[in-house]
């Protein structure tokens, strides 16, 4: 039984294994823990789909793997895979041999009009058809098998190749990554089918590939199943009753026949294939995407994923924008000269201008000196995405000023202390959430987003804020929904528990949606620092930053005095808020966090 990793989560399209808690000859349970994964978001347990014995593992710790990746796979009791066999020996011919016709139709010779409809010979040709679907499959080896690059997703129609693992000579096992191919959305690995030698490489990096396009050619060392011929009577009698030959054999189910081609070994000077192998269907695969060609409507646009995700932030087609780089490629600078030059107003642009065509290779620090590479972990990877997006869709302004909070901290501390060590705590992050959700009420353009392609500013009736939490994997943004409607001490507790799973990596995708939240909160007054710039939460339109608070001295009533003063930091997209209103919205929160009362009123 083969044990592939599952969707993590909505929009997840890959995770890394963080722990293997099972090795090859162990016993299992059906439900127990034996591998969890890391995504951007969480920590996600896999569990054994049956009881059974670990026969091999097929990922290492640290290791990306794709969704559908196969992750391990068990021996079960003998019942069930006699009954997963049987099912498999009976059940799947039929269905799948009265699919291979539609799959890929052969033409019928012409015809007279009046003989054009034979719907008892199409029956005929099914029931016919049927055993051949079941070859006998005999072991072979030594068999060479031109290597077609499969769909590393839905709708993927090429990739780019970022790794190549493998040379020729080498031996590999069946499972073993061969290479790995950038899409505009992931890494996926390329796998071997079986255990094969290479005998060639017909990709390097850099490459882009088509699917179905041969990458490797292999020859098979285990024993692994090749279809023989289908009886000739079979044949004919098909061919009699529908006019075209029948269906091909099934190709074995070890390997995935729909993304190769093959071909016998028939050696030439050049080492090549003396003739092109034609591709071999499985039953009910759909045929290589290079026999269906797409109209040039579909065909893809050549652009790396940063370009991609960009445009459609903005909502652009690509297929509108003219690339400037290799090739054609279109970057995210031409992206951004198109929105330019589209926008009827400049002011609606909704990117930064002055930045440099393209980014220069690093550097070889070795030669300076002692170095290390580490690699950076999917939530690192998304932070840094999330991040460039937002400083290259907002043009970001930060406005700066102080809150007198002596009374609000005096009064805080006393409550805590009435509420026992049990009650969640209170802190300043709370009492400042409900502060700005009195300050979006009277600043509503501050709970909003800006929707550049249709040029209309959406306004958000709910008060869903955003959190940043610091953990030891990075930074995390988990929602709190409906500010509005919940009291200090609700807010508290969740706070405080959703805070609990995060540094623990249990967030949800359902705490982190995209886009679900109105605004956010980072609070770094217990690490330290005066002041600091934050980063939008795009799509969002400002962020709220506070600073540790300190004590200074004020004139209050003619007296030198100190006060506890706390440092606000709101950044804010210049495209949607005027500085005036940024100067009004940090005022407005100054007030209320100086008049306890008035907070009180306003939760």
């Amino acid at each position: 039984m083969e044990v592939r990793l599952n969707s993590p989560g909505e929009g997840v399209d890959r995770a890394t294994v963080s722990r293997l808690l099972v090795k090859p000859g162990e016993t299992v349970k059906k439900g127990q823990l034996i591998i969890e994964v890391d995504t951007d978001k969480a920590t996600v347990p896999v569990e054994s789909p049956a009881d059974g014995v670990v026969e091999s593992v097929a990922v290492k710790e640290g290791e990306v793997v794709p969704v559908g990746q196969l992750l391990l796979t068990l021996t079960t009791s003998a019942s069930d895979s006699a009954g997963a066999a049987s099912a498999r020996g009976a059940a799947s011919p039929a269905p799948a041999a009265a699919k291979a016709p539609a799959s890929r139709p052969t033409p019928p010779p012409p015809t007279p009009p009046a003989a054009t409809a034979r719907p008892a010979p199409t029956t005929a040709a099914t029931s016919t058809t049927t055993p051949a679907a079941a070859p006998t499959i005999p072991p072979t080896t030594g068999q060479r098998l031109d290597f077609a690059l499969p769909s590393p997703g839905e709708g993927v129609t090429s990739a780019r190749v970022a790794n190549v693992l493998v040379k020729a000579g080498d031996t590999v096992k069946k499972g073993q990554t061969l290479a790995e191919v950038d899409t505009d959305k992931a890494t996926a690995p390329v796998d071997a089918p079986a255990d094969a030698k290479v005998l060639e490489v017909r990709i390097k990096p850099g490459d882009e590939v088509k699917v179905g396009a041969v990458i490797l050619v292999l020859e098979l060392l285990a024993a692994t199943a090749k279809p023989t011929a289908p009886a000739a009577g079979a044949t004919s009698a098909a061919t009699a009753a529908t006019g075209s030959p029948a269906p091909p054999a099934a190709a074995p189910a070890s390997l995935p026949a729909a993304l190769m081609r093959r071909s016998e070994s028939v050696a030439v000077p050049n080492g090549e294939s003396a003739h092109r192998p034609a591709p071999t269907l499985a039953p009910g695969a759909t045929p290589a995407p290079a026999e269906t060609l797409p109209s040039d409507e579909r065909i893809p646009v050549p652009a790396g994923p940063a370009t991609r995700r960009l445009a459609r932030e903005l909502g652009v087609d690509l297929r509108r924008v003219k690339g400037t780089g290799r090739g054609g490629r279109v970057t995210i600078e031409d992206v951004k000269l198109f929105v330019k030059t589209t926008l009827a107003q400049p002011a609606t642009a909704p990117l930064g201008v002055g930045l440099p065509a393209g980014v220069p290779a690093l550097p070889d620090f070795s030669r300076f000196g002692e170095i290390e590479r580490k690699p950076v972990s999917n939530l690192r990877r998304k932070i840094a995405e999330n991040m460039a997006i937002s400083w290259l869709t907002c043009p970001m302004v930060t406005q700066y000023d102080h809150a007198d909070i002596t009374e609000l901290e005096a009064g805080r501390k006393r409550f805590v202390e009435s509420q026992g060590k049990a009650a969640p705590k209170v802190t300043m992050t709370i009492l400042a959430m409900k502060a700005v959700v009195a300050a979006l009420r009277a600043f509503p353009q501050f709970n909003a987003s800006f929707d550049a392609a249709n040029g209309e500013l959406i306004l958000k009736r709910y008060f869903h804020l955003g959190i940043a939490v610091d953990t030891e994997r990075g930074l995390v943004v988990p929602i709190i929904r409906d500010v509005d409607k919940k009291s200090i001490q609700q807010l508290a507790r969740e706070v405080a528990e959703t805070a609990e799973r995060a540094r623990a990596g249990k967030l949800t995708p359902d705490d982190m949606p995209k886009g679900g939240g109105s605004f956010t909160i980072s609070n770094l007054g217990g690490v330290g620092g005066t002041a600091f710039s934050p980063i939008i939460n795009y799509p969002e339109v400002a962020i709220l930053g506070m600073a540790r608070s300190e004590l200074v001295p004020r004139i209050v009533d003619g007296q030198i005095v100190p006060r506890l003063m706390l440092p606000l930091c709101l950044t804010y997209d210049h495209r949607v808020i005027d500085g005036a209103d940024g100067a009004r919205f940090t005022a407005f929160l100054a007030r209320i966090f100086s008049d306890p009362v008035r907070l009180l009123m306003e939760a």
